[in-house]
This record gives C-alpha cells, sequence and structure tokens, in this order.
C-alpha cells in the first residue's frame, strides 16, 4: 500500500499535506505539489496453466432451410 502520483504514476514515499480532503506531496502546499491518490499493490497473478477451449462452431444448416438455397 502506497502513494502514487496521480497523473504520472509515479510511486511517491515522500511526505505528504492534506488540504480540503485531498493528499499532496510535500511537507506543504507549494507550486511544485503534485495530487496524490493511494493504491494497493496487488499480487502478481499467474496464468492458468490449462489453456481454454476454444467456442463451438454452430452446425451448418441442411439445405432448403433457408431462401437462399
Amino acid at each position: 500500500m502506497a502513494w502514487k502520483i496521480k497523473h504520472t504514476d509515479d510511486v511517491w514515499d515522500g511526505p505528504t499535506h492534506e488540504l480540503a480532503g485531498r493528499f499532496y506531496t510535500g511537507a506543504t502546499r507549494t507550486a511544485e505539489s503534485r495530487p496524490l491518490v493511494w493504491f494497493e499493490q496487488k499480487k502478481p497473478t499467474t496464468p492458468s496453466s490449462k489453456p481454454k477451449p476454444a467456442p463451438k462452431k454452430a452446425a451448418p444448416k441442411p439445405k432448403g432451410a433457408t431462401a437462399w438455397d
């Protein structure tokens, strides 16, 4: 769990401050402060070892079943 900069997705581990319910980089508000977003690091998922089965094809219609035959 960590902070990341909102528009660049860079992880931030420095000081933060809150202003109007939002968190920003740096200890105090300056022109260089960037908005932060809290995120939880997810465990990497491993792909399943079994391949997914291919979808079944529809059976062809018999001759004379459509108006174009």
